[in-house]
């Protein structure tokens, strides 16, 4: 008869890893600092035996659960599943499962997921919100019972809670900037009603006007309905119908910029021949036809660093530091949406040969005109 395997334990690790079980464990369940050279080594053991830590032991022990809970507001937003991804990277590798909530920014679904979760005794939070006071009221019950959070994104001026968010207002300063460098002087700015981002990203916009010596136009200042395509798409109609002059649109979203694209192809101009259009967060900016300039917002990165900082509180030892509060700065991503008004400008002088190219193609196409001196 077979004899069964019998399953492997953290003193095995140890004795592979050549370590003390209490290194084990600090080094599995992040109670305490343990130098590169000894994670190294326990890792590789780890890996080695295939060892897999008895969650539901642990979590009788210490009444948590070896789980983080993730709550986002849209499920279908490309920006979240970046971070979730970092998150999920990151915390897999200190041996934590991740649970995602969608909210569908609702606050009742909100409340219900956090029962959840509490019942779930998960071992931290991580939240991307809006701005509302039921949100304040959740972070203020996770807060209570002492459960460690940080949040990604949004809401902000949130006091005593770790964040990591983007620098919005510099964003889009450094996109009028460069549109700025590149000739453009009447710019629209298309943001979305009711939204903090937009805001902040319409307060860079006006700054960099401001500080270039170039008048705001009112006119040229733009609020969708929403960040939708769909909303942006039927803004810029609007726009277009009141005949406002200007050479570029810096859309507050990819997805507001896709939007702005449809209208500006229905009016037959050409993008970036007639009107440049720039977007921001670079989520959809490769899918777009042509692909979009835009500022990059690295979502991936961020959902590691918001990890990190949560593993850091889950750590015993630093429970009682001060808050930490990161804000990104987004780059700038040149495609193909948007030109030069600039002679001596080199994207000046590639667009230039792009539609002599074109142009010579077409001929190619068409063929030889009858008539003349040929027959």
């Amino acid at each position: 008869m077979k004899k069964k395997r019998r399953s492997l334990t953290i003193k095995d690790v140890a004795q592979c890893a050549g370590v003390s079980v209490a290194t084990v464990s600090a080094v599995i369940n992040k109670s305490r600092f343990v130098s590169d050279e000894l994670v190294g080594k326990v890792l590789k053991a780890i890996d080695k035996l295939n060892y897999y830590p008895n969650r539901i032991a642990q979590g009788l022990k210490t009444q948590k659960s070896l789980t983080v809970a993730y709550i986002i507001p849209d499920i279908n937003n490309p920006i979240f599943a970046g971070v979730a991804r970092g998150v999920q990277d990151t915390m897999e590798k200190a041996f934590y499962d991740v649970s995602l909530y969608n909210t569908d920014f609702s606050d009742k679904k909100l409340f219900g997921h956090l029962t959840t979760i509490i019942e779930n005794r998960v071992s931290g939070v991580i939240l991307s919100a809006w701005h509302s006071q039921e949100v304040k009221e959740a972070i203020s019950l996770i807060q209570n019972l002492n459960i460690p959070l940080v949040i990604v994104h949004s809401p902000r001026n949130i006091d005593n809670v770790d964040s990591i968010l983007i620098d919005d207002q510099r964003g889009a300063y450094e996109a009028i900037c460069n549109l700025i460098k590149r000739g453009h002087k009447h710019i629209v700015s298309l943001g979305a009603k009711n939204s903090t981002t937009s805001y902040l990203r319409e307060k860079g916009y006006r700054k960099a006007l401001l500080e270039k010596g170039l008048p705001e136009e009112k006119d040229l200042i733009l609020q969708a309905d929403s960040f939708s395509q769909e909303d942006a798409f039927h803004k810029m109609q609007e726009v277009y119908k009141s005949n406002s002059d200007f050479t570029a649109i810096f859309a507050h979203s990819d997805l507001t910029a896709i939007g702005a694209m449809g209208a500006t192809l229905e009016e037959r101009l050409r993008i970036p021949e007639d009107i440049s259009i720039m977007g921001f967060d670079d989520t959809y900016a490769s899918l777009a036809l042509p692909k979009l300039t835009t500022m990059h917002v690295p979502n991936y990165e961020m959902g590691k660093r918001t990890s990190q900082i949560l593993l850091e509180r889950l750590n015993s030892s630093s429970v009682n530091k001060p808050s930490i509060h990161e804000e990104i700065i987004p780059t700038f991503i040149e495609r193909k949406s948007t030109k030069s008004l600039l002679k001596n400008d080199p994207s000046f002088s590639r667009l230039v040969f792009s539609l002599r190219r074109n142009s010579l193609n077409k001929k190619a196409e068409i063929g030889p005109e009858k008539g003349g001196d040929e027959g």
